[in-house]
């Protein structure tokens, strides 16, 4: 007696049925692009073409954006913030995120949970926080006077220095968020055998676990360097005139000064920047994660 599933002779295999259009995984990205278009794409592509409306030709903008040295000088300076933001949020999210991992499951919820709650704190609520701990009558301050320091005239407040605390308090939780979803993923019994190999606590670190959350640790330095580059909340409340950044200067050009066009050009050199950041780091990560 055959098989109730062999093919009977003379008969050809039942087909199976393709799936059609409807049952692509493609049709998912649909809502998110009825999101993203009218929300990004078309105001994106708004601020672009104003960009080129100058009466002194199509790239008049530019060509007077290029030529300020004030605009060369709060693009270096916005440079410089971002990268220091970005060094010193490495340094204090790579340890934390290792530490939390490892540690006990009561001790890892809470850390993990106070990266958490930072994120649901508004960043103007932390930056007037921050205000009122740096200012001349604040506890910072109060601090650096009973160690003998004299502050009568010290104010930390308005300062590069308040800009780069603030910055990095907003920069650390996706950092550690960054680096522990790849760590999480790391397994533990690589780590063991370079120790059975002779391998010291040092050279397993930067040997073998570095290079393997190599890419979680791209992706959190491109979050943090990209948003800090342009970011306005921050610098506008913790920060000076003297010391302002890209994001400040575009809202002058648009709300004070009302140069439309000029703030375009910024807005689109500063796309520009962050695109082609985004993609170097992409495209070191991608080198490490197929070492």
């Amino acid at each position: 007696m055959g098989s109730p599933l062999a093919v009977q002779p003379g008969r050809s295999a039942p087909r199976t049925k393709e799936p059609g259009w409807r049952s692509s995984p493609t049709l998912l990205f649909v809502p998110a692009l009825l999101i993203l278009i009218p929300v990004f794409l078309v105001p994106t592509a708004v601020m672009i073409s104003k960009s080129f409306t100058s009466n002194h030709g199509a790239f008049g903008y530019y060509q007077d954006l290029f030529g300020s040295e004030l605009a060369r000088t709060v693009f270096v300076r916005s440079f410089e913030i971002a990268g220091l933001v970005t060094l010193i949020s490495l340094a204090i999210g790579l340890p934390y995120a290792t530490v939390a991992l490892k540690a006990g499951p009561r001790l890892r919820a809470l850390l993990l949970g106070s990266i958490a709650a930072s994120l649901f704190f508004s960043v103007i609520v932390r930056a007037y926080a921050w205000l009122a701990l740096l200012g001349k009558d604040g506890p910072v301050v109060g601090s650096l006077g009973l160690l003998g320091l004299d502050t009568h005239e010290l104010t930390l407040s308005h300062s590069r220095t308040a800009v780069i605390l603030g910055m990095v308090q907003y920069g650390v939780p996706f950092m550690v968020l960054a680096i522990i979803d790849v760590l999480r993923r790391v397994d533990g019994n690589i780590d063991r055998a370079a120790a059975t190999l002779g391998a010291g606590p040092v050279t397993r670190w930067t040997r073998v676990t570095l290079p393997l959350i190599a890419p979680g640790v791209i992706a959190g330095i491109t979050i943090v360097f990209t948003t800090s580059l342009g970011y306005f909340v921050i610098p506008a409340v913790l920060g000076s005139p003297r010391e302002q950044m890209v994001g400040q200067l575009i809202s002058t050009q648009v709300g004070t000064t009302l140069e439309w066009g000029l703030g375009a050009a910024l807005s689109a050199t500063l796309l520009a920047i962050s695109l082609t950041a985004i993609l170097v780091f992409r495209r070191i990560g991608n080198r490490f994660g197929g070492a």
